[in-house]
Parts: structure tokens; sequence; C-alpha cells
């Protein structure tokens, strides 16, 4: 399918090509997954298999870390549900845009909808949005590849993750501990932060987000953290839909 030029095909390959260079971060993380996940005790199968249908990096980290301290089912499950309240805020970014796929294109979206893969997605969004403001006639035959983008940005990034995975659970015993791969964690969260903080809502989101951190910081069991996260998720989310009122 093809609409001026721009075909399926081509959007796919975009969003590969754009997701890529974000792997420099996520390999790293996902081989800590995995080594983190056979330290917990967790079986290489499954921890693989988490990989596969969780996809969920920060989230399955965490979860393997409490699992090694000993943490029980129901604190794992708020602290992994609190982490990922912020795809509450990627959904309701993109919502505008993929509303018009049908019902098994959005699922799909959904399920790749991660921090890498929102951060390029939504930047092709916008700039393909501007782009066709001025030109009203030609945004209905764009719009409709668009989410090929998105679905390229999200395999690149599902696939390295397996990948990490399955080479931390492969030779990270291995690994040297004087390589310290933990570095690339907070890394790849900056190398997001600095894309997402180009939209209002983002910076919105991160503003909130960072006074909450600093007025909440006395108390106990990092509970300032969690406040912080849900006074910036839903700062986000007022700005977005702020902004959806006033078009």
């Amino acid at each position: 399918m093809a609409h001026g030029g721009i075909t399926a095909r081509g959007e796919f390959l975009a969003g590969c090509r754009d997701e890529a260079p974000l792997l420099l971060g996520v390999a790293p993380f996902g081989m800590i997954y995995g080594i983190a996940a056979l330290a917990a005790g967790v079986p290489a199968w499954l921890a693989q298999l988490a990989s596969a249908i969780v996809f969920a990096g920060a989230a399955q980290l965490v979860i393997v870390q409490m699992l090694a301290a000993g943490a029980g089912f129901i604190p794992i499950a708020l602290t992994s549900g609190l982490l990922n309240l912020r795809h509450v805020l990627y959904s309701a970014s993109m919502a505008e845009y993929v509303r018009h796929l049908p019902r098994r294109w959005r699922l799909l979206l959904a399920y790749v909808l991660t921090d890498e893969a929102y951060a390029v997605a939504v930047l092709r969004y916008q700039q393909r949005h501007a782009a066709a403001a001025d030109h009203a006639e030609h945004t209905n035959a764009t719009a409709d590849l668009r989410h090929w983008y998105f679905l390229g940005a999200g395999f690149t990034l599902w696939a390295g993750w397996q990948l990490s995975t399955a080479a931390g659970l492969l030779f990270g015993t291995t690994i040297p501990p004087e390589w310290e791969l933990d570095f690339a964690v907070p890394l790849t969260f900056i190398a997001l932060l600095t894309l997402l903080l180009r939209e209002r809502a983002g910076q919105a989101a991160a503003l909130v987000a960072g006074l909450g951190a600093l007025a909440f910081a006395a108390l106990p069991y990092k509970l300032g953290l969690v406040a912080a996260i849900v006074l910036g998720l839903a700062a986000g989310a007022w700005t977005v839909r702020r902004l959806e009122l006033a078009r």
C-alpha cells in the first residue's frame, strides 16, 4: 500500500532505523535483567518468557530484584504497577493518532508502547501532523500509514530486548564485574527524557514530578518518589487533555 510515495514498508523500516540507536542503551539493560533474574533464582526459560510477554524492562528488573530480597507478592505487584503507570500518559498522548485504526492494530501497538518506542513514534506523529497542517488535503493520505512506523520502532525494541535478555542469561556469569553494566539504566532514561521534553505534556510531567520528588523527599520507604510519579503523570495527562480541548 502506498500514498503519495509513502509505503507501509518504508514507514516500518524508518521506524526500525530511528529506534536502532536506542538499542545501545537497551542492550546492557536487558543483560542486567537476565543476570539479575538468574541471581534471584528465576529459571532461564521463565526469565526469557517474561521478556517476550511482559516486555517491560524497568518493571522486570525491579520484580527480580524484589524477589531476590524476599519481597511478597503484594509489594511486588504494587511496585511494578506504579512503575508502569507512566504508560497511561503515553496512551493518552498517542490515542488521537491511532483511534482510527482497527482494534487489532490498537492492541498490537499497545503491546509495543514502551518508553523508547513512544519517544520516537510520538515525535514522528507530531512532525507529520505539523507538516500536514499547511496541506490539509495531504493529511488523510499520510495518516493511514504512520502506524507502520510505530510498529517498526516497537518491533526493533522488542527484538533487541529479547536478544539482550538471552545474552544476559547465557553469558552473564562470564561478564567481569568491573564492567558495571548498571550505568546503562539511568543513561537510557536520561536519553529518553531529552526526547520527551520536546513536547508540552512531557515538560509538565517532568516539572511537576521533579518538584514533587523534592517536596516529598523526607517520606519513608521512598514513598516520595511514588508520589512524584503519580503527580507527574497527573500533570502530563491534564496537559494532554487541555491541549486537546484547545484544538
